[in-house]
């Protein structure tokens, strides 16, 4: 499959589009009492993450910004590159309606056509050999509510490994021709994308460098797989994490899970880790094999230095005594439903006693069925 960017989008000089103040005013009239100030330019509510009730809760519509004079700690972790928290009214809205950044721009836009020029930027200048925002490839559309029979087909695949959807819907999950397309978000914004083909298995990602259709390279997007943890957005912050191997098996798990794509974790995935902030300790759950269980080893000796629990999970050995390789197979096994569950209670704190048994563990070769 050939990718062409028609559209080239640049980390400097971005523009998005801006929401109108009476959009805002008019949710915040529907959603909540409230009260005005500094001449009917400010709004306030009473914070609804805190049960306060002296309207402590700041949203300026015009800017589209809002502030909690308890502490902004609901908006997430703070942008490493700005130094702020992300205080938007939108990821307000996507906080305290938990849901995702597309729906949050519903709620407060409306039914409106152009929902798209909101979700991307409606002004950039090229360069050459400037550093590209990544952007799905031209063609790529939502598989949710698609009539298109590639993509019913799709949709039915992903039920079988654990999808539902409504989770196909809040996780943006596109598609083209029959290849399934997963975006990465960070602070709201697309950072990175990994499709699979249904037909082979092949997976493609954004190219670190772009050509023009004469062939003449106009930029590179500076990123690979290791630099991100799909699902980072959907992550509560100072709460705990698990992290699976791949997409599928992060999604059968589900709540506070993000998926690292690989055994080891990079050192960019170690610093979004630290973003995040898990004070209640990080649960490694990679695969049932030599390899995830090396980097169970390996990982742990990581975050060591995070000075937080580390505990591991992995999946179990069945009453059949035949060993289970990840959490979608295991869930294809004995059902979705109960994947959590037994997730849940096979964890174990990475003590030394449990470091010596999985290292010894490691050099047995695994049954399988």
């Amino acid at each position: 499959m050939e990718y062409k960017y028609h559209e080239y989008r640049t980390k400097t000089n971005r523009k998005h589009k801006k929401i109108p103040a009476e959009k805002i005013i008019n949710w915040i009239e529907n959603n909540f009492d409230y009260k005005t100030r500094k001449n009917n330019t400010e709004y306030c509510i009473c914070d609804p993450f805190t049960g306060d009730a002296k309207y402590k809760f700041n949203i300026n519509p015009e800017n589209g910004v809002c502030h909690s004079w308890h502490g902004d700690d609901w908006a997430g972790p703070i942008n490493p590159k700005s130094g702020k928290r992300n205080c938007s009214i939108i990821n307000f809205i996507k906080v305290y309606k938990r849901c995702s950044y597309k729906e949050a721009l519903k709620e407060v836009l409306g039914d409106v056509d152009d929902i798209g020029t909101y979700l991307t930027n409606n002004e950039s200048k090229k360069k050459e050999y400037d550093i590209l925002s990544v952007i799905l490839p031209d063609g790529v559309e939502p598989l949710s509510n698609s009539k298109d029979m590639q993509a019913k087909a799709l949709i039915k695949w992903l039920i079988t490994r654990g999808y539902s959807n409504e989770s196909i819907y809040k996780n943006e999950i596109s598609y083209l021709g029959m290849d399934v397309f997963w975006p990465y978000y960070e602070f709201d914004e697309l950072v990175y994308w990994q499709s699979r083909s249904r037909l082979n298995k092949r997976f493609t990602f954004p190219p670190e460098e772009v050509f023009n259709d004469q062939g003449q390279l106009i930029g590179k997007t500076e990123c690979t797989k290791g630099d991100f943890l799909y699902g980072f957005d959907n992550i509560e912050p100072a709460s705990y994490i698990i992290i699976t191997e791949a997409i599928f098996d992060m999604n059968t798990i589900g709540e506070q899970c993000v998926a690292s794509g690989g055994c080891d974790l990079t050192l960019n995935q170690y610093n979004k880790l630290k973003l995040l902030g898990p004070k209640k300790g990080i649960i490694l759950s990679p695969d049932n094999d030599k390899a995830g269980i090396k980097s169970i080893l390996t990982n742990s000796k990581k975050l060591e230095s995070l000075k937080i629990p580390i505990y591991y999970s992995i999946p179990p050995i069945l009453e059949e005594k035949r060993n289970i390789k990840d959490w979608n197979e295991l869930g294809q096994t004995v059902g979705f439903n109960k994947v959590r569950d037994i997730h849940d209670k096979n964890i174990k704190k990475c003590t030394m006693t449990e470091l010596i048994k999985l290292r010894q563990k490691s050099h047995r070769p695994l049954k399988r069925g």
